[in-house]
This record gives C-alpha cells, sequence and structure tokens, in this order.
C-alpha cells in the first residue's frame, strides 16, 4: 500500500456533537450544511425538506452555489434533489454539462457555475424526510471517503429533521449523542405500526408521530419507543395519543 492514510469519516455523534453546541434549534440545520461543505471541501450545500408529493422546501443551503442550486432545482421542478427524493436512491452526477436527464436544469445550473451534484435522500424507511444536496463547481466523481463522509452528515440531517417534533427548548447532554444519532430504527418501526394501526401512509403515520410528541412534550424517541413497547397507541383524537390496555 503506497501514498497517505484513507481520510476517516467523522461520526454521527460527531456531526450532531458540533451542531448542537453552536447554537439553538433555529441555526441547526445551517450549520449542519456549512459543515458538510467544510468536511467534504465542496462549493455548496443545501438541504430541502419532503413530503410524499417529493420535495417542498429548502430548510438550509451554504452561501453562493449551495443556495443557487437548491433555488433552481425548486423553480425549474426537475434535477437530482427530485430524482433522489422520488426514488429513495442517491443520485450522482459528476458532470452535470454531460448530463441528460435535466436539459433545462444542466443548463441554468451552469450558468450558476455548477458542474456536479450529488443528492442524498432523508428517509426513515419508506417516510420521506428530504434530501443533502452536495454542490460542486468542477466535475468529477466522489471519492469514497467522500460517500462515507456525505452519509455521516445525511444521518445526522435525519436525526436533526426529527427532532423538529420535540418540543422547542430540549437540551441533549453530550452521552444522549449516541442515543440521538440511533433515532432512526425506533422511529421507523414506530411509524410503520402506526400506518397499519390508522391506515394511513408511512409519511403520515411519521407526521403524526412528530405531533404526538410535540402536543405531549415528550421527545419524538421516547414517543416512538413507548409505541413500538405498546406503552401507548395513536388515534384520530386531536390529542393523537392514548394509554393501550393491552401492554
Amino acid at each position: 500500500m503506497t501514498g497517505g492514510h484513507r481520510p476517516v469519516p467523522p461520526r454521527v455523534a460527531d456531526v450532531l456533537a458540533s451542531v448542537l453546541s453552536r447554537g439553538g434549534r433555529a441555526v441547526w440545520a445551517a450549520t449542519l450544511v456549512e459543515d458538510c461543505r467544510h468536511a467534504l471541501g465542496a462549493d455548496g450545500v443545501g438541504l430541502a425538506v419532503a413530503d410524499e408529493r417529493g420535495p417542498v422546501g429548502v430548510v438550509a443551503a451554504t452561501v453562493g452555489v449551495g443556495q443557487a442550486g437548491e433555488d433552481l432545482q425548486f423553480t425549474l421542478g426537475e434535477g437530482p434533489c427530485q430524482l433522489a427524493s422520488a426514488t429513495g436512491l442517491m443520485v450522482h452526477s459528476p458532470d452535470l454539462e454531460a448530463d441528460t436527464r435535466w436539459s433545462q436544469y444542466s443548463r441554468e445550473a451552469g450558468t450558476a457555475g455548477i458542474r456536479a451534484v450529488f443528492s442524498t435522500p432523508l428517509q426513515v424507511g419508506a417516510a420521506r424526510l428530504g434530501v443533502l444536496d452536495v454542490y460542486r463547481r468542477v466535475p468529477g466523481p466522489l471519492t469514497p471517503a467522500a460517500l462515507e463522509t456525505v452519509q455521516v452528515h445525511a444521518e445526522a440531517a435525519v436525526a436533526l429533521l426529527l427532532l423538529t417534533g420535540d418540543p422547542d427548548g430540549v437540551v441533549l447532554p453530550p452521552d444522549d449523542l449516541v442515543e440521538l444519532a440511533d433515532i432512526r430504527p425506533v422511529v421507523h418501526q414506530a411509524a410503520g405500526m402506526v400506518a397499519i394501526q390508522l391506515e394511513v401512509s408511512l409519511d403520515v403515520a411519521l407526521v403524526r408521530l412528530r405531533a404526538a410528541a410535540f402536543a405531549s412534550g415528550r421527545p419524538l424517541r421516547a414517543v416512538a419507543a413507548d409505541v413500538v413497547a405498546r406503552r401507548i397507541g395513536l388515534d384520530h383524537t386531536v390529542a393523537g395519543v392514548f394509554l393501550r390496555s393491552d401492554a
């Protein structure tokens, strides 16, 4: 083996610790995309939210290329972000100029100085939360280490988006960051159970879980754990939560 050591991608818990230590939830998304841009040496990063219809809005984007790339995708209604949301798969476009999938987006993005885009879907199971987009001014694929770094930041973005279902003012001690990084599995399982119970889509079930967490003033992960353990159930009432007698 020759050459230097392979760069080690950051851990999800480390990314979350860094983001949460530098301000309240109002700046979490902006901090995350800037950290992702810096870690990759990319020219721009954007974070968009999505529902069962596809991407519906930009949460945060780095200044310049990141904001331009996000604005174009939503203005034109096409691009890697739209495709990643629709398919649930990461979309690679290492050379937009040669990419024929989005003729208008590729042309306009090129005018804005964007030559490569990589879009990662943010999901809990089949329920869509959003998309993390990475923009570069020069063409070329991401290295294996860069792909791992993107995935780590995508996992952190999922945790942050899920936390919007928690009550405002939640302060997480450092020891809870590992649990936060692993929030997806229990929420995924709970959303599946709620979808069956209420006969709704996974997207709607996830919304109901987040609403129940906010209404009860409890962390989303705690509500999801109670649903999985059958301590509580969700219904179609305003309160949305009831104690189960069959626990």
